[in-house]
């Protein structure tokens, strides 16, 4: 499995914490997104959790801003 970070700063299990810890679905993250201009959707959600894809800095700037958590916040180490 291709990761997008090192282990110890894994983005994407730091996007699924707090999008859980809102009471939000993966296509409802993707919704949110969608709304605000980032085109992600259920599915590439799913894989950025998962460590598999990668994200852009636009894609980091919009899911601090609907998971309405700190930069420091996603990239902090485990």
């Amino acid at each position: 499995m291709k990761r997008s970070t090192p282990i110890n700063r894994n983005i994407g299990a730091k996007v699924r914490y707090y999008r859980m810890e809102r009471g939000l679905t993966q296509k409802e993250l993707a919704a949110r997104l969608q709304v605000i201009g980032c085109d992600i959707t259920e599915t590439m959600v799913g894989q950025i959790e998962i460590g598999y894809r990668m994200v852009s800095i636009f894609e980091i700037d919009k899911l601090t801003e609907v998971l309405q958590v700190d930069y420091n916040a996603l990239f902090a180490q485990d």
